[in-house]
């Protein structure tokens, strides 16, 4: 496989969305809102649209604050739809965890009233033509094959069960490669470097930088008295992507994260959770993949053989989805980077 279609592997489980439904949520939806805290909510995709990422909400005394606008303009103008049965205050603010696709396509959809904040660096990364660059690049390239693809799939399918979900798969993919034609990368109007703190009523909402983990701009949202977090990618359920990540770094990021005091985790992929205990396993995790590359690194191993030696079946027990030894090409070149000072987010 070569390295650009394992990038687009590693986003295709996030960016086809996540299937759930509640009893509040209509046949159609494209989010469910689950109410974490009092005026609080995860908003998670269904699967009827590609959405990419989660969104969290605060529906605050006056206004409304969401975190992260998904993966197209229509994924971000859907959300902005359906909020109304929750709410209909204003949205006043938007907040960008950081820079990748999947987080802030939808970002051009939001008023010229709406601050949308995030980190100088995620600003950066958004005004330097990501169109052409990087993972956005590659997926506006891909988008139209995967269509081909999916309808040659349908075409040669012929138990009927199987044929009518790789269709629905089809009709969502083909209205994700329309819908990224409208596209234009929308930066924050507001930047930060280390701390910002929203007062909204009697809510204070803290964004953070703890350092470089996901990419070299994450912020988590904290609130404090709720006792929540919504930590983008820097932890989410599962392994996180590592293709412009600083794994060295990470695992003393989230060292900081794990001193905040919070109970309900809203990350940027997979179902909410509670507690601390995915900070522990992730480090674990972190730590392992580091020094295994390290020792092939230093050993002149090339990428690709790398990736097939490092065997992180030891942390199987968290991750369900290591089934054997061997790491994606992608994340080994991005820690090669790292280790030799060229990675392209220094």
């Amino acid at each position: 496989m070569t390295r650009f279609r394992v990038l687009l592997a590693v986003f295709a489980v996030g960016a086809l969305g996540i299937v759930v439904r509640s009893q509040t949520s209509p046949p159609d939806a494209a989010y469910t809102f689950t109410q974490i805290q009092p005026g609080i909510y995860s908003a998670l995709g269904t699967g009827r649209l590609n959405v990419g990422s989660n969104s969290a909400v605060i529906v605050n005394q006056d206004d409304v604050v969401i975190v992260d606008s998904h993966i197209t303009p229509e994924a971000a103008r859907a959300m902005l739809r359906e909020l109304k049965a929750i709410t209909d205050k204003p949205v006043t603010t938007l907040i960008n965890t950081h820079f990748h696709y999947d987080h802030t396509n939808g970002n051009q959809v939001f008023p010229a009233t709406v601050d949308i904040i995030g980190h100088e660096f995620t600003r950066m990364k958004l005004t330097a033509d990501p169109m052409h660059t990087g993972m956005l690049s590659q997926a506006l390239a891909a988008a139209p094959r995967q269509v081909e693809a999916l309808k040659a799939r349908v075409a040669a399918e012929r138990d009927p069960a199987a044929k009518a979900k790789l269709e629905q798969q089809l009709e969502v993919q083909s209205a994700y490669a329309r819908q990224l034609l409208e596209l234009e990368p929308t930066p924050p109007n507001v930047t930060m470097n280390d701390r910002m703190t929203l007062y909204r009523g009697g809510r204070e909402i803290r964004l953070m930088y703890l350092g470089r983990g996901h990419t070299g701009g994450d912020l988590v949202v904290y609130l404090p008295k709720e006792r929540v977090l919504c930590s983008g990618d820097l932890l989410v359920n599962g392994i996180a992507n590592l293709v412009d990540g600083y794994v060295n770094d990470w695992p003393d990021t989230l060292e900081k994260l794990k001193a905040l005091d919070f109970v309900d985790v809203i990350p940027g992929h997979g179902d909410p959770f509670k507690g601390k205990e995915r900070i522990d396993d992730f480090q674990a995790y972190l730590r392992d993949v580091w020094q295994q590359t390290s020792r092939l690194h230093a050993a002149h191993v090339p990428v690709e053989e790398a990736a097939k030696r490092i065997d992180m079946t030891a942390h199987k027990a968290h991750y369900a989805t290591i089934q054997g030894p061997g790491l994606n090409p992608v994340y080994v070149q991005r820690m090669y980077d790292v280790m030799d000072g060229t990675a392209q987010n220094n």
